[in-house]
């Protein structure tokens, strides 16, 4: 279109007939410039376009690299150095033949890493400057921002009351009772001769063993990356005729492990009991609100109970009739209170073995359900799933019980690992 220009005006130079030609040369100024300046127009669309492509991609990268720097423990100001470093370099790569300035900052507030970037550059018009336009000025801006990792704390409370001593597979029930003529490996006294040390002697698994192991898959997890030596701790509890702190809240999670509990030994009907629902008030005030996770003395907070989920105030049941009412599923309105206050609650449920030849068992749990189940070894998993919800997991193998920590705190955490 230049060239076809150029000739017009050209030939209208050279035409001697008056004032045609003069007329003629003052009406086609404002026209030339109105078809010259689509050309122009043009050609700055596929600048500005270059220059938005390019901007876009140096904020994303500056806010990728600064997300990794600040998940990886990376304080604010240097996290804010490396994605000014990647964001300018990425505008720079992209820029090639443009003499663009960019201008892009980046903050942190709280857990959002934002940027905010402009850029212009000039370009030289080709027919706009016949009316006084000689240059045409382009800026564009653009925005991003990423969620950086939570601070997570994680509170593991583990039960050993009696009922997990029972074997972890049916071969070892069956083992326990042609031993000793009861499945649970009872612990009673410390002289070696109970069923708990014939468990021991026989290599019979029990469950408060394997759950046990499957913290310990669970620590191995966490350890293994360190965006969650960073940014999680673990603290571990265990329960059964008292409530128990086995090791604080650490990021050092051999320490952890290094913690397991024990049973606890069951020398009378107060030592044999597991009267959780006296022992959970003061384990919810210990754990307390959680926060928004934005800084390590403000996490949010999540919950593992592994449990199979039985209340039993006092083993006095066995001669006072009154008392068996009160062996059941715990109450679990805990739950409600936790979540009320920011708290992620997930049950890990290994169910209570239905011991239909025992008559402390047809006393108690075998009796009819209230909560929907046929007795109330059936209400347990419905009140604990109501509890949990979605964070809920029965257990009843072993394999299942290993892997549960670990599969729940992967579901249920807020903290994500990102490729």
């Amino acid at each position: 279109m230049k060239q076809w220009i150029l000739g017009h005006l050209k030939r209208l130079r050279g035409n001697q007939r008056g004032h045609v030609a003069v007329t003629f040369a003052i009406a086609c100024v404002p026209v030339l410039a109105f078809l010259g300046a689509a050309t122009d127009y043009s050609m700055a669309n596929k600048i500005r376009t270059k220059l938005i492509l390019a901007l876009d991609e140096a904020v994303l990268a500056g806010v990728a690299v600064g997300k990794a720097a600040l998940d990886s423990g990376a304080n604010r100001d240097t996290a804010i150095a490396k994605a000014q470093d990647a964001a300018t370099g990425y505008f720079v790569g992209n820029t090639s033949g443009l003499s663009a300035t960019p201008n892009i900052t980046f903050q942190v507030s709280g857990r959002t890493l934002s940027a905010t970037g402009s850029a212009t550059t000039a370009m030289k018009t080709y027919f706009m400057g016949l009316v006084g336009f000689p240059v045409m000025n382009l800026t564009v801006t653009s925005v991003s921002s990423a969620t950086t990792q939570p601070y997570l704390n994680v509170y593991l409370l583990v039960d050993i009351s009696s009922s997990m001593l029972l074997p972890a597979t049916p071969d070892g029930i069956t083992q326990m009772r042609n031993g000793t003529g009861c499945a649970l490996a009872c612990h009673e006294t410390t002289d070696g001769k109970d069923s708990y040390s014939y468990a021991l002697k026989k290599n019979v698994l029990l469950r408060y063993q394997v759950v046990n192991q499957g913290v310990q898959n669970l620590l191995n997890y966490l350890d293994s990356n360190s965006v969650y030596k960073n940014y999680v701790k673990v603290g571990l509890w265990a329960f059964d005729n008292q409530l128990t702190q086995m090791s604080s809240l650490t990021s050092n999670f051999a320490s952890v492990a290094s913690n397991f509990p024990a049973p606890g030994l069951a020398y009378d009907d107060a030592a044999a009991a597991t009267p959780f629902d006296t022992l959970i008030d003061n384990f919810v005030s210990t754990v307390g609100s959680a926060g928004d996770g934005s800084t390590s003395a403000n996490p949010q907070k999540m919950l593992i109970i592994a449990t199979d989920g039985v209340n039993d105030p006092t083993r006095a049941w066995t001669s006072q009739t009154s008392l068996r009412s009160q062996v059941r599923v715990f109450n679990t309105a805990f739950c409600t209170t936790l979540k009320s206050r920011g708290v992620t609650v997930a049950i890990i449920n290994t169910p209570y073995y239905p011991m239909t030849w025992d008559w402390g068992y047809n006393a108690t749990l075998g009796q009819p359900g209230s909560l929907g189940g046929a007795t109330r070894v059936d209400d347990i998993p419905i009140a604990l799933k109501s509890c949990a919800g979605s964070n809920f997991l029965l257990a009843s193998d072993v394999a299942t019980i290993q892997n549960s920590f670990t599969a729940l705190f992967s579901k249920a955490s807020p903290v994500r690992l990102t490729n």
